[in-house]
């Protein structure tokens, strides 16, 4: 009898469980879930979460249920409730969160990453860069390396839809927390950055697309629980730490009123945004890092 080497060598190779969650997620979850099961990688599940949707999110899911390995739809109790039900029903060596209104970066980007890994094996965490779509203009974010993490958690977070865990490190970590409504991921980096068994890589593959949208009222609504889970780490509670972190924000916000001054000098009147709104709009990478770190569901939640 022969052996199909291919099916076999497939066999071997770790599964990678992708969790989207979403609700009322008509308009853009389509592409997300054919972006999945484009992926060249041979080994890859796809579970849906779906907090009782009430636009045509169902049809959606239905009409691409025979790709999916695990459908969930019923009422939850917001966005990380639903995040913690996928890594509950997860099969895979690997989980990665991407977003009802992300998609990969190519159908090759599984397979890229997981090569990546393989080069590295000895990780826990892994993180690749995320090409952030604003509008007509891409961008491709790539975070610093893992000896850099803390530092970027201060004005923003490492990538969740550009970051494959073991499935093991939430049994480390626990699910996430449902006291935080927000930025409970926020909230899990920093458990994975305080945790001196789980080891962190940085990977060189581009691994999905963020379209950039609503950030300021994402901000607005998140930045406050973002900094609470910040002040409240023991990671960052020291006379080190609070010194740099106000270095790290009086240079923003330095920054920000500089910009905001060159663009009212250019066009010879004020951006027609309160100040508040000149300072973020005028923050690039701040921004872009705070942006990346706010988590966003569509409508509904």
């Amino acid at each position: 009898m022969a052996i199909d080497h291919d099916v076999t060598a497939a066999e071997t190779q770790p599964l990678v469980s992708v969790i989207t969650v979403c609700r009322n997620a008509a308009a853009t979850l389509e592409a997300c879930l054919a972006s999945v099961a484009a992926q060249t990688w041979p080994r890859t599940e796809h579970i849906v979460i779906d907090g009782a949707s009430t636009d045509g999110t169902a049809a959606i899911i239905e009409r691409h249920r025979t790709r999916l390995a695990v459908v969930v739809s019923e009422p939850d109790r917001g966005l990380y409730d639903a995040m913690n039900k996928g890594v509950a029903r997860a099969g895979g060596e690997f989980v990665i969160f991407l977003n009802a209104d992300d998609v990969f970066a190519g159908p090759d980007a599984l397979r890229d990453a997981m090569r990546d890994i393989a080069r590295q094996p000895d990780g826990d965490v892994y993180y690749g860069a995320i090409e952030v779509v604003m509008g007509a203009a891409r961008h491709c974010h790539t975070p610093p390396p893992p000896d850099q993490a803390l530092e970027e958690m201060v004005l923003g977070c490492l990538p969740h839809q550009a970051t494959l865990a073991r499935r093991a490190v939430f049994e480390r970590t626990g699910l996430f927390d449902l006291r935080w409504r927000r930025h409970a991921d926020y909230d899990w980096w920093l458990k994975v950055l305080a945790d001196p068994t789980i080891r962190l890589r940085q990977i060189g593959t581009t691994v999905a697309c963020f379209a950039l949208g609503g950030a300021s009222s994402d901000l607005a609504k998140g930045q406050p629980e973002v900094f609470a889970i910040q002040n409240a780490s023991p990671l960052y509670d020291n006379p080190e730490w609070s010194r740099r972190r106000i270095e790290m924000l009086q240079k923003a916000w330095l920054a920000a009123r500089i910009e905001a001054a060159d663009l009212r000098e250019a066009t010879g009147r004020p951006p027609a945004l309160s100040w508040k709104g000149r300072v973020a709009a005028a923050l690039p990478a701040p921004l872009l890092r705070l942006a990346l770190a706010a988590k966003r569901r569509l409508p509904g939640a």
